[in-house]
């Protein structure tokens, strides 16, 4: 049973869940009366964006969804960072001691993350990072975005790398949630120089062929993005995606019942760089919908309260990133970045494929990377996942 997820503007300003219209019925929501507020057949993936283990504010955040029937899962932490390198340090240990609490009080509850990619689009790693094992989590997000300006052809074997590094870092299948490409454009730059290009819909059922051959039966599977933010297009501007997904969806949904064993994941889905140099339009990072955690259990510890922005003025966008994101880009130094990161405009490729972190939590920095190799990581780490924490301030 694959229950479909998609993150940002769940909540329309009427109340609605607005991603029903195209078949999705796991909500991205992050208070109590979001959840209850769903329509029936409508499950929630509570945001909580916490890594520091079981600390009071993580159970004051868990305590008022306890017993509450229309809970899937909680999406623990947008792409943690297992070095410390691109963010705050979050551990193994405080993740299993996460799921641990959750699995204990909230009975058949799922606990998800989305996965930091410790190499490139090219040649991924997961390697002593997290995995079902060392944490106790069920469910992981794993987000190659392969639609992009700077390949002449879509390299859809970015999906199939994927797939295979978090199955060589002890993550099967069963415990993968694919995370599908649903956005593009704005002022996101990809790791090779380029940037995001919106799938058309033809590009969209081919990655969605591409995951059903990986990854055939998903606890639930994730379309990032339903909101638009950082000037993107994304799936809630798109009819011809809404139409592929509601086929898609409908097609292999069911409604979920009461405490169904699985992997859950949350919302998560690649990084995505803020371009700097690029036109386009004033954007504005925090979209509306479900970004207020409201209630009982606010999320609280991991939250982001910056927008990401980026005002345009005479064809030039000045790109300001807040430091903390939805996906593992919580407080990183973007002052830094400025400085050393690629735009796309310079178009540097990773010069090894040599992953940055190779030593477990230890946050050790492999002697053969280059420092364009870590620029350009970084760059992609951050715009990877820096719109979807805007969404949940």
């Amino acid at each position: 049973m694959t229950l479909h997820y998609t993150a940002g503007n769940n909540i329309n300003a009427q109340g609605t869940y607005a991603p029903a219209a195209a078949g999705f019925n796991l909500a991205d929501v992050s208070s109590v009366d979001e959840l209850n507020a769903l329509p029936s057949g409508v499950r929630g993936m509570v945001y909580l964006d916490q890594g520091d283990g079981v600390t009071q504010s993580f159970m004051d955040a868990v305590k008022p969804y306890i017993g509450n029937p229309k809970v899937y899962g909680f999406y623990l932490k947008d792409e943690p960072d297992p070095t410390g390198q691109y963010n705050t340090l979050v551990t193994a240990a405080n993740l299993k001691a996460e799921s641990d609490y959750i699995h204990a009080n909230v009975p058949g509850a799922k606990t998800f993350i989305t996965m930091m990619n410790m190499g490139s689009s090219e040649n991924p790693t997961f390697a002593n990072t997290y995995n079902p094992t060392n944490t106790h989590i069920d469910l992981f997000g794993i987000d190659p975005y392969p639609v992009r300006s700077d390949m002449s052809t879509v390299d859809y074997s970015m999906i199939d790398k994927a797939v295979t590094a978090a199955e060589s870092a002890g993550i099967s299948a069963d415990h993968i949630v694919p995370v599908f490409q649903t956005f593009g454009g704005g002022n996101w730059a990809d790791d090779s120089g380029g940037h995001y290009v919106m799938p058309t819909a033809a590009q969209e059922q081919t990655m969605l062929a591409h995951w059903a051959a990986a990854v055939p039966n998903p606890a639930f599977d994730y379309a990032y993005a339903w909101g638009s933010q950082n000037g993107d297009t994304a799936l809630e501007g798109s009819s011809a995606l809404q139409s592929v997904f509601l086929q898609h969806n409908t097609a292999t949904s069911t409604t979920p019942a009461g405490g169904t064993s699985g992997s859950s994941t949350g919302s998560s889905g690649g990084s995505t760089t803020p371009v700097t140099g690029s036109s386009g339009g004033t954007t504005t990072g925090s979209s509306g919908g479900t970004g207020t955690a409201a209630g009982g259990g606010t999320t609280t510890g991991g939250t982001t309260t910056g927008s990401t922005s980026g005002s345009s003025s005479g064809g030039s966008t000045s790109t300001t990133t807040d430091g903390q994101h939805h996906h593992h880009h919580h407080g990183l130094d973007f002052s830094q970045l400025a400085t050393s990161a690629p735009t796309a405009s310079s178009a540097i490729a990773p010069t090894s494929t040599t992953p940055i972190a190779t030593a477990s939590g230890s946050g050790a920095t492999d002697a053969t990377s280059t420092h364009t190799d870590a620029a350009t990581h970084m760059a992609d780490l951050i715009s990877h996942h820096t719109d979807h924490h805007a969404w949940h301030f």
